[in-house]
């Protein structure tokens, strides 16, 4: 956290608003809001219900994947994208494009997590990196701006640390040194990023032709206002891809979303985003996981009608 404070502090390239947004996001914590419509949409949490998700798709990532040989996967408002990583380090094959509203969010959050579970994998003999091991869990703090002086300037990364007040490195270094180390693991051959409106994705999906592109799209706590379900849905509608029809019942594109039951305070439900999907008449829609209790959460599943 204090490494993307740092960062957005230097940032001066983004609009005024969206800056400020992001930055009030980090630096109020629990009193800060979790969304400020149209600015910032909730890209710096690990949201509940993608930890469901990411539970869902440990329990059924064989019936889920078991016949294709090179899944395609894209993430709807990724954020910290632990279902995605989850993909991309148990599915060596496995295509992932991450889509955040934010570009922050994907620059400072989205990256650096991809790096530190796959390029940056744990090594107890790096330098920066504190391995713990007990029987029967392993956890690794990676030291991930070490890392990075060390692709940036190699056997000159101690001397350069310790010559700087301030050891972290600027926006412009980080941006540097992330996309270089995505270049020397396979990761960048597997792995897309996209910021911005869903409207502006689908758009430039369209004009590139790259609609029905996705076996598989995942999505958390998206649905918390009506507002946004045409955008989504219209989003979900040109990326999906289309049932092959030799494939049987194989390869069954679909589309997880994962959310609470009901968001107090605002307009979305989970019976309200149904009702929506039905009535849009494009893609038959069910619950397949309920959490019980009074602040119920769901997982909802998405194929295309017949």
């Amino acid at each position: 956290i204090d490494d993307v404070q740092f960062q957005l502090a230097q940032q001066d390239s983004l609009d005024d608003d969206v800056l400020d947004a992001v930055k009030q996001a980090m630096t109020m914590g629990s009193t800060a809001t979790d969304v400020i419509k149209n600015q910032y949409e909730g890209g710096l949490k690990t949201w509940e219900c993608s930890m469901d998700l990411l539970a869902y798709l440990i329990d059924h990532c064989g019936d889920l994947f078991g016949a294709y040989e090179r899944p395609r996967v894209l993430e709807v408002g990724c954020g910290t994208a632990l279902p995605s990583l989850y993909l991309l380090t148990y599915l060596p094959n496995a295509q992932v494009c991450l889509q955040d509203y934010n570009r922050d969010v994907i620059e400072l959050i989205t990256i650096p997590n991809v790096l530190a579970n796959t390029a940056l994998a744990p090594d107890s003999t790096s330098t920066g990196d504190e391995l713990q091991a007990s029987s029967d869990t392993e956890s690794c703090e990676i030291d991930i701006d070490y890392r990075r002086t060390q692709v940036l300037f190699g056997d000159d990364t101690d001397q350069i640390i310790g010559a700087r007040t301030i050891p972290e490195l600027t926006s412009e270094e980080t941006n540097d040194a992330d996309t270089r180390l995505l270049q020397r693991s396979d990761i960048q051959q597997r792995c897309a990023f996209v910021s911005g409106d869903w409207a502006n994705f689908a758009e430039a999906a369209r004009t590139r032709g790259q609609e029905h592109s996705f076996d598989l799209i995942l999505t958390s706590e998206t649905i918390y206002e009506t507002s946004s379900y045409k955008r989504l849905h219209d989003l979900l509608e040109c990326m999906l891809a289309r049932p092959s029809p030799d494939a049987g019942h194989a390869h069954v594109p679909m589309v997880l979303v994962a959310a609470k039951s009901i968001y107090f305070g605002l307009s979305g439900s989970v019976l309200s985003f149904e009702q929506y999907v039905r009535s849009r008449g494009i893609f038959a829609i069910e619950s397949i996981w309920q959490s019980g209790g009074s602040m119920g959460r769901e997982l909802l599943r998405m194929t295309w009608r017949n």
